[in-house]
């Protein structure tokens, strides 16, 4: 099963027509205070399987990381273990991308 990818250049269009957007940064507190801030809700991968509860349920989930990988694997793995749902999606390129746009 393929998974959900979205761009930064995308997305931001998306926020900018209102769409119910829900973006998860799943980057570690020091890469945080390292890299910036997203304005996401910030879940560390190691605690989206106990956390995933506060995920919407409706409109798009973002998941990002730095680069797009872990966001990736994190999809992957959702989809192995029956979690994944159609309205999560995996940021391409992670925050670095993301940064450009907020």
């Amino acid at each position: 099963m393929e998974v959900n990818v979205i761009y930064s250049d995308k997305l931001s269009e998306l926020i900018q027509n209102g769409e119910k957007i829900q973006i998860v940064d799943i980057r570690e507190e020091y890469e945080i205070e390292n890299e910036g801030k997203s304005n996401g809700l910030h879940i560390p991968m190691g605690d989206l399987v106990s956390r995933i509860d506060e995920l919407n349920k409706t409109g798009k989930v973002v998941f990002h990381c730095s680069s797009g990988n872990r966001s990736m694997n994190i999809l992957k793995f959702f989809v192995m273990n029956n979690l994944y749902k159609e309205n999560y999606y995996s940021l391409d390129g992670g925050f670095k991308e993301w940064a450009k746009y907020i």
